[in-house]
């Protein structure tokens, strides 16, 4: 990169180079170039040309040639697409020869539109060349990558413009003609559809021909010029608000406290679970996985697998001792069994049949692919159903499950509606989430002389504890369940970790030796359930003014293949801020072809406020009223939000923002802006219980503490340090943090909901005050002395310096959060691409333990959700349930360049919490709810983009995923409309 740019410096003929340089810097990342080559890239290319190269295409429109010697010592030299065709055999890719052009006869430039701002590839990529002699085109080389293997040039169009003058409205419309006819995308998922890949195609060539126009200083409508250049996102920017008590009481919170882990996790000296050592004679477990949906397992052969070096042992339902159900504690929350290993039907492409243990993690991995599966002819000839949304179009009213977690408002059999009300009916769609987690379901079990120790990342070591236990008909005090912190967790590692944890425990139970299981990123997405899915049909009758008369709401969620886990808890969610008196939710479950799906960060949260905001929006759109005016008209008089949005309104500078909009819009058509505004009341509620033993060390004062809590990311760990310093009065830095274990946190509860964080610092902060109601009587007796010599009087005088105490969730009440959020955004109407310019949130987060913290939890969260909304789209095979977008290559959360160019957290002002541990209130889930104002903000740009196109106006419905290829076909673009003046 460095060499391209001297020379680009240096000699203007090599000034394209620029071109290059910011087309590679689009190419994965900087960490993988570094390690990789431009030969290995083409190699790849050569050797599968269905592979998107970026290099390959670019080189190719530049003219570049390559050297090639051949093992006698000749060299030749080939074009790139002659080199793709190549037999490479015995032969070296020696060079890369970039010629020189001119750049006032050649223009060069390149595009690449992707599902992410960075690491990922394309949809479709484009580089154009064309060679001019006075306004005439001589030559051109029009390429294209994602639209077919086959396809480099598109020929058709470059013999088109030979002769001709790029730059009038007549040659750009006989091109695009030409492209239209010449460019048949073929379709392989979980490639975009074909019809988006060519639609892109066509808006690249416009977006070359509209940047040819200002090389030369062509007159271009106004309006278009904004259309020649892709989104350019200037430098990051943010700001946090919140109050600092300094107060001397309430030194040791509230304070800028880094989380205690973050220097060792920062700098790699921190330890998950695989990090842990290899032990002595250990082994490796691999799940085999089931592919055929609805066959029963006739036989599992491993043969050819155990004849793999190293390949120890083979496993299968048969050898498990005890239950084979992961999900032992029943309720009518989880009532399903769920085996750790299918006994014999298949419920989901993916399902776990078997568990091969060998020497290495590569021979394990190995192996598992060797195991035949024998299944017998299908006896029913039932459809592949993997998403709610299958169950919805196909209405397979047999795969729904009458389990209603909905409400009635009281009032909502006795509303009149009179004849001036609008009738408003829609359907809201929201896809499924997986839980990217930079650590992977993850297990090592160690045999031990009185049982088994199980180091597990996990966020639920009693039900863990419970299922090895039933699973391997042992008692339940021989298990020893340690864990020190999980790499993430958002609910992905609750319930679903304990199939993980019992299966590595199966085989060191028949190995008795230790064994280590670590999921592959591909196995993770397949096996393990994720977020749920969402069918919402809802009709409202609602005042010309846009309140609600009555409201009538029926949501089909996506339980996966268990009914395990639904989100009986969204009914409580789901008027927001609104009265609902006069509304009634039908909740119904779907039987899907899936990893049965679980709890993902703020579930059945985020689809209920998406669901009710949708309708909002809605209502708006068909009354013609401001959405915020809307809202006003169903928030009670005697809210808080009233006030709240009030001031939020002034924060952002809300309606000079959207005059700024508007006038945007109108003097850009290929750039459109939006904005909107989501307020949030979110409810909160304790249950459970977790422990907390706190120890005090006589001789320095140092404190250690073990809760049952477990540390994934959100700081549990220092809010807990904190707080024990707080009431002991002693600086922060003498209190530490040991792993969580079922000895000394006995039958807790999981850590999940944003509640753990309060409810450990809630046991801490009462068994460290039993600790100095033990030590009163000494610091009477001395009350000057130091912490340190007083903690040594203490001992000598046999005080007890551990306690333990237990937070029980009837003893907090319920509180609620209230929050706001602001999202504007610019959409490139020719690609569908969308950049978050800004965000603003407004957050009650009470007297918080750790400003600091919850900043970066309601960042994090909101994060999540924009991946929801924009960038996580989870796509089946429909023939077979196959799960396509199963690793990082195809599954793109956001990354650091998708964040809100200016990102603003505010902290709600001079409140505390009453009822809250500290008067503080939960961070860690509720802004995942508020991202859902991203769409609402893209709405209003597509709007103002079909206004431009002509299109009528019409309500468009927008889901969760809203990636660039599902939305373009909303904008009512048409090649005709491509024009310069």
């Amino acid at each position: 990169m460095d060499l391209l740019t001297t020379t680009a410096k240096q000699n203007n003929n090599f000034s394209y180079f620029e071109h290059l340089i910011r087309h590679i810097d689009l190419i994965a990342n900087v960490p993988v170039r570094n390690t990789g080559t431009i030969a290995g890239n083409l190699s790849i290319k050569n050797q599968h040309q269905e592979f998107p190269s970026d290099l390959y295409l670019i080189l190719e429109a530049a003219n570049a040639t390559l050297t090639i010697l051949e093992s006698q010592g000749k060299t030749s030299t080939v074009r790139p697409s002659e080199y793709v065709a190549l037999d490479m055999k015995k032969k070296i890719l020696l060079n890369v020869i970039l010629p020189p052009l001119d750049p006032s006869v050649y223009v060069y430039r390149t595009f690449k539109i992707m599902p992410r701002a960075q690491n990922a590839h394309a949809y479709v990529n484009g580089a154009f060349l064309i060679k001019l002699e006075g306004a005439n085109i001589v030559s051109s080389n029009i390429c294209f990558g994602g639209i077919d293997p086959k396809l480099t040039h598109a020929l058709k169009t470059e013999e088109y413009l030979k002769g001709k003058n790029l730059l009038t409205n007549d040659t750009i419309q006989g091109a695009l003609k030409t492209l239209t006819s010449e460019l048949n995308p073929n379709w392989v998922l979980p490639d975009a559809a074909p019809e988006y890949r060519k639609n892109l195609a066509l808006s690249l060539f416009y977006k070359f021909a509209l940047q040819v126009a200002t090389v030369f200083n062509v007159p271009l409508k106004s309006e278009y010029k904004s259309g020649g250049s892709v989104l350019n996102r200037s430098i990051s920017s943010g700001s946090q608000f919140y109050e600092s008590n300094q107060q001397q009481e309430q030194w040791s919170l509230m304070k800028k406290v880094p989380k205690i882990e973050g220097f060792s996790q920062a700098s790699g000296e921190a330890k998950y679970i695989n990090d842990l050592p290899t032990f002595p004679g250990e082994l490796h477990a691999a799940f085999v996985l089931g592919t055929k949906v609805h066959a029963k397992i006739t036989s599992l052969d491993a043969e050819e697998a155990l004849r793999i070096p190293g390949v120890i042992a083979f496993y299968t339902a048969m050898d498990i001792p005890g239950n084979n159900d992961f999900m032992p504690v029943k309720s009518e929350f989880s009532p399903n069994i769920e085996e750790v290993l299918c006994s014999e039907t298949i419920l989901f492409h993916g399902q776990p049949v078997g568990l091969v243990v060998a020497n290495t993690f590569e021979a394990a991995q190995r192996a598992a692919q060797k195991v035949c599966i024998n299944y017998c002819t299908y006896t029913v000839n039932e459809a592949i159903l993997p998403t709610v949304k299958d169950v919805a179009d196909t209405k397979r009213h047999g795969r729904i499950v009458n389990i209603d977690y909905g409400f009635t408002g009281h009032s909502y059999s006795d509303v009149v509606i009179p004849e001036s009300a609008i009738h408003v009916p829609g359907k809201y769609e929201s896809g499924g989430q997986y839980h990217y987690t930079m650590e992977t379901q993850t297990c090592v079990c160690l045999p031990l002389e009185d049982g088994m120790e199980v180091h597990t990342a996990t966020q639920a070591i009693t039900l863990t504890q419970i299922a090895i236990s039933q699973m391997l008909n042992v008692p339940e005090n021989s298990l020893n369940v340690c864990v020190r912190r999980i790499g993430g967790g958002y609910g992905g590692k609750a319930s679903r970790a304990v199939q993980i944890a019992c299966a590595c425990a199966l085989a060191c139970h028949l190995t008795k030796r230790p064994v280590r299981l670590v999921m592959t990123i591909e196995s993770n997405m397949v096996a393990i359930g994720k977020r749920y899915g969402v069918v919402s049909t809802y009709t409202a009758e609602v005042s010309p003014e846009g309140r609600i008369l009555r409201l009538h709401n029926e949501f089909l969620h996506d339980a996966g293949c268990s009914t395990n886990e639904a989100p009986d808890f969204m009914q409580g969610y789901y008027g927001n801020c609104y009265n609902k008196d006069a509304w009634t939710v039908v909740s119904k479950t779907a039987l899907t072809d899936s990893a049965s799906n679980t709890w993902c960060r703020a579930p059945g949260s985020t689809e209920a406020y998406a669901m009710i905001e949708s309708i909002t929006e809605h209502i708006a759109f068909v009354t013609g009223s401001d959405p915020l005016a809307v809202r006003l008209q169903n928030i009670p008089n005697d809210s808080p939000m009233r006030t709240l949005l009030q001031t939020f309104l002034l924060d952002t500078e809300y309606e000079r923002r959207r005059a700024e909009i508007a006038q945007f819009n109108l003097e850009n058509r290929w750039r459109k802006r939006g904005i909107a505004i989501v307020p949030m009341k979110y409810p909160v509620g304790y249950f459970g219980t977790l422990h907390a033993l706190v120890s005090i060390y006589h001789t320095d004062g140092t404190v250690a503490i073990t809760h049952g809590g477990i540390e994934m990311g959100q700081g549990i760990n220092t809010r807990a340090a904190q707080v024990a310093a707080k009431v002991l009065g002693i600086p922060v830095e003498k209190v530490a943090i040991k792993p969580t274990t079922n000895l000394t946190a006995p039958n807790d509860f999981c850590t999940q909901a944003s509640i753990t964080s309060e409810a450990v610092a809630h046991s801490v902060l009462i068994a460290c005050e039993t600790l100095l109601q033990r030590m009163a009587p000494v610091r009477q007796q001395h009350p000057n002395v130091s912490w340190e010599k007083l903690t040594q009087l203490c001992h000598y005088q046999g005080v007890d310096l551990c306690a333990t105490a237990m937070y029980n969730g009837v003893e907090l009440p319920s509180y609620n959060v209230w929050a706001l959020s602001c999202a504007e955004i610019e959409l490139d109407v020719l690609t569908g691409s969308v950049l978050l310019r800004r965000v603003d949130i407004l957050e009650d987060a009470g007297q918080t333990l750790n400003p600091e913290i919850e900043i970066g939890q309601i960042e994090g969260a909101f994060m999540m959700g924009v991946g929801l909304y924009l960038t996580e789209a989870l796509i089946y095979d429909p023939a077979t349930g196959e799960l396509l977008t199963n690793r990082s290559w195809n599954y793109r959360p956001p990354g650091a360049k998708d964040i809100p160019v200016d990102f603003r957290i505010r902290l709600l002002q001079n409140t505390i919490n009453p009822t809250g541990v500290q008067r503080s209130k939960a961070t860690g889930e509720p802004a995942v709810n508020m991202a859902v104002v991203v769409l609402f903000a893209l709405r209003n740009a597509i709007n103002a983009a079909r206004m431009d196109a002509g299109a009528p106006r019409e309500w468009i419905p927008l889901g969760a995923p809203c990636t660039p290829d599902r939305i373009l076909g909303h904008f009512g673009n048409a090649y005709n409309q491509y024009l310069l003046h």
